[in-house]
């Protein structure tokens, strides 16, 4: 049984470094470090080639996956082993591994809205995305506000704002890609009674359909009330869920309390 295990093993290193592919690209030579003992050798060719033929499944452990797989494909094949013999005979310089070997960012499918003026609702946004494991994603006013915009019944811009149907103010920012995200959270003050206008032009802006929404805001005293309502008219095709009302100061403990009561 030996005798034409080796052979096989003879005539693949042969052909492969006859039939061995043109490769470009730079990557550095120790991904060719299949069997993990520091340097690359013809025995980490010889690793692969046990491997694909299953003489020994175990010579590859899960951590050199990726250093064994040099070509750039997703999977291990007979390349990878016939780069690594010839990069040794001085026919290639380096391996195109970048394809596997680049780290990606996980992809979260939850998104933490907030609108924060005074600073009281981004803390329980951010405890939110915290406990959520969610990008978080905060909105800034094109023309930002000071505090006099926000000095209430002196006709300032708040007060014209939330008592103008029309009144949609203009955001500095967005995000890149809303069609990746399942779930998006909404966290704003109450202004007036109401969220403030600037939330509306957020939820007029992306096609939120299909999407499920979670919303809360902070008040001194004001309920969530109408501000409810309101927004859900503004994105129709998505699933809202029952919103909450939070004073300032609330703790982080609260906010995951709460959403682990909604299921998350």
């Amino acid at each position: 049984m030996k005798k034409p295990i080796a052979f096989l093993l003879a005539v693949l290193m042969i052909i492969s470094l006859l039939i061995a592919p043109t490769v470009s690209g730079a990557e550095t030579i120790l991904y060719g470090d299949a069997d993990g003992d520091g340097e690359v050798t013809i025995l980490d060719a010889t690793c692969i080639q046990r491997h694909l033929v299953s003489v020994a499944d175990a010579l590859i452990q899960e951590e050199n996956i990726k250093a064994a797989t040099v070509s750039g494909e997703d999977e291990l094949s007979i390349t990878d082993a016939t780069l690594i013999q010839r990069f040794l005979a001085g026919l290639i310089d380096h391996f195109p591994a970048e394809k596997t070997v680049t780290p990606t960012e996980p992809k979260r499918d939850t998104l933490v809205v907030v609108f924060s003026r005074t600073g009281n609702t981004k803390p329980l946004a951010q405890a939110a995305a915290t406990y959520l494991d969610a990008d978080l994603f905060e909105i800034e006013a094109a023309v930002p506000y000071t505090d006099a915009d926000i000095a209430y019944y002196t006709n300032c811009r708040a007060d014209r704002e939330q008592r103008d149907p029309t009144a949609r103010p203009a955001i500095a920012n967005e995000v890149t890609d809303m069609a990746r995200y399942d779930t998006v959270v909404i966290a704003y003050p109450i202004w007036h009674g109401q969220a403030p206008k600037i939330i509306y032009t957020f939820l007029e802006s992306y096609d939120l359909s299909g999407k499920t929404i979670i919303q809360f805001c902070t008040s001194a005293s004001s309920p969530l009330g109408t501000s409810a309502s309101n927004l859900h008219a503004l994105s129709p095709d998505s699933t809202w869920k029952d919103g909450k009302r939070f004073a300032a100061g609330t703790s982080p403990a609260a906010m995951e309390a709460w959403l682990r009561e909604m299921g998350y």
